[in-house]
């Protein structure tokens, strides 16, 4: 029985191994930025004194049907090649339908604005972000069509890969000339992708961490100490990230007397039973490490994204 209950675990081990190796990124196409821009679908916002951008993508998919036809056109081509998808306008539909904030016509300013894209992209959980641009020039009955895609991490925005190019003269409609056009000019990119997908799962999701403090907490990260062991509020901090990132990676970004920033956190991929580990959840272990060395509370800070963990110590 023993050795029947043991061939199983090593089985159902075999099993999942195998298909976290099989397992191809998500990606989730966009209109770029400057295609919404160009086309008039962003709002700006003034937030403090910084003009801010904030694409209405309802009402790019409402009144440009040519736009919708085109990321589906490009999606279906990383479909092929077998990459898993979420499909950006069921996301929308769907948050409408749950009433969640609309990204289009929210009525409470820049954060119910921001909120709902921070929700988005929660909600779909993409690793590779791609952004679709593309310009059509009118040359009597035929198009010329230049275009750019390019492919992020979803988490923390790097640059991963980009291709661009222009069809000469075509008469096909426009999302089926790009179709043909991006098929047959993607494979460097979607070679990059899986090669930035493998080394993600091989040493870690980047993620980003930031600590704040209160005005009430009274507190200095690079001064305040801990215990006896001289240690400051950020060494501590430090210490504990850079001994549960995976193979030690992080950087440390912006330090000052009330905030600690570490980039670049690599975070398992899985857990033991082969689950998605999500940054927040990784991050508790030094939300409860630092309240249970210095005994302040410490809670979620706002402005957390689907890579970047923000707590405030009060």
């Amino acid at each position: 029985m023993k050795r029947i209950f043991s061939l199983f675990l090593l089985l159902t081990f075999a099993v999942v191994m195998k298909a976290q190796q099989a397992a191809m990124p998500t990606i989730i196409v966009f209109p770029a930025d400057s295609w919404m821009n160009d086309h008039g679908f962003m709002k700006t916002f003034n937030n403090q004194g910084e003009t801010e951008y904030i694409p209405k993508y309802n009402e790019a998919f409402v009144n440009t049907r040519e736009m919708g036809s085109v990321i589906q056109s490009v999606q279906k081509v990383f479909e092929e090649r077998k990459f898993e998808h979420e499909d950006l306008q069921s996301i929308l539909k769907d948050m409408k339908r749950e009433r969640a904030e609309e990204l289009a016509n929210a009525a409470d300013g820049y954060e119910a604005e921001k909120n709902a894209m921070d929700e988005l992209m929660q909600q779909a959980r993409p690793d590779i972000r791609v952004d679709v641009d593309y310009a059509v020039q009118m040359v009597g009955p035929r198009k010329n069509i230049s275009y750019t895609i390019k492919a992020v991490d979803a988490y923390t925005y790097e640059q991963v890969s980009s291709v661009e190019g222009t069809i000469s003269m075509t008469m096909d409609p426009t999302d089926l000339a790009l179709r043909k056009a991006v098929a047959g000019n993607c494979d460097d990119l979607c070679d990059r992708i899986i090669e930035y997908y493998k080394d993600l799962r091989d040493n870690g999701r980047k993620i980003v961490v930031v600590f704040r403090s209160a005005p009430s907490a009274g507190i200095n990260f690079i001064k305040d100490e801990i215990g006896d062991d001289g240690d400051t509020y950020d060494e501590f901090l430090y210490s504990w990230v850079k001994k549960h990132a995976v193979n030690r990676a992080c950087k440390i970004g912006r330090k000052t007397t009330d905030i600690v920033e570490f980039k670049a956190v690599r975070i398992p991929f899985f857990d033991e039973s082969g689950e998605p580990i999500e940054p927040e959840e990784w991050a508790k272990g030094i939300r409860k490490a630092f309240k249970a060395e210095t005994g302040f509370k410490v809670s979620k800070g706002q402005g957390n994204t689907l890579g970047r963990v923000n707590f405030l110590v009060e």
